[in-house]
């Protein structure tokens, strides 16, 4: 049975990731801020339904050393990790004349520090193995233009280079590394946010709607199955043709 690490799963996008995956008889190593009972039932009960291994998996993101215990527990399972999944981010978009710097330093902290120190980790194990899939999740916003992109988008945007850029260094390890970079996704991020905004941001779409986290998510699964095993390095937009 195959193995999973994904970060940020216990909501949205993340969650529905677990869900699918579990389905698909990968085990996942669940790794989420801290211990919340809904979230463990959650597992149980996927884990029952599917016949497969959960194991939470608790660290803050912004942490460096809980960050390293966190990968150190799931290497003490001895389990060969085939897949990677850097999804847990956090999302503020402000004009920078109104943005702190500890704003920008969460930011970095959470969207690249983070999967960067997580992925120097689990690409370790995948080495040894010599096999194995990253995806990074980005965002359009950090290949377009729209203001106040000071904190997410061009945390996203350094997470798009160090895609491209260890997708180099990992190949000789027959590991491939690839990002997707989703428009809106109606997740809760989504759906908490002003009416306007939100029309704002279904209108930059060609679509006109924002994506389901399924749509998103199915994409993933394509680029860590075999159908994908010639695609790496690259940054996919699953942005409903969106203009930003």
């Amino acid at each position: 049975m195959r193995n999973v690490v994904l970060t940020g799963c216990n909501r949205g996008l993340g969650l529905v990731l677990l869900e699918i995956f579990a389905k698909n008889k990968y085990n996942v190593f669940a790794c989420s801020r801290k211990e919340n009972r809904d979230f463990l039932d959650i597992c149980r009960r996927i884990a029952h339904a599917e016949g497969v291994t959960i194991h939470p998996i608790y660290f803050e993101m912004t942490d460096k050393e809980q960050i390293i215990k966190g990968m150190n527990e799931i290497a003490s399972y001895d389990a060969g990790i085939d897949v990677l999944i850097n999804n847990a981010a956090i999302n503020i978009i402000k004009p920078q004349f109104l943005t702190e710097y500890e704003e920008v330093e969460h930011s970095f902290k959470v969207n690249y520090f983070a999967p960067v120190l997580i992925t120097k980790h689990i690409s370790g194990l995948m080495m040894q193995q010599n096999q194995g899939c990253i995806v990074n999740v980005t965002s359009v916003g950090s290949l377009g233009r729209q203001p106040g992109g000071v904190c997410y988008d061009a945390s996203k945007a350094a997470l798009n280079q160090f895609t491209v850029s260890i997708a180099q260094e990992l190949a000789p390890f027959n590991i491939r590394v690839n990002a997707v970079a989703p428009g809106p996704i109606k997740t809760d991020m989504f759906l908490n946010m002003k009416e306007g905004v939100q029309k704002k941001l279904e209108q930059s779409t060609a679509l006109k709607r924002p994506a389901t986290p399924e749509e998103i998510a199915k994409v993933i699964m394509f680029l860590v199955s075999e159908d994908a095993s010639y695609v790496t390095g690259q940054i996919i937009r699953v942005d409903g043709g969106s203009v930003i």
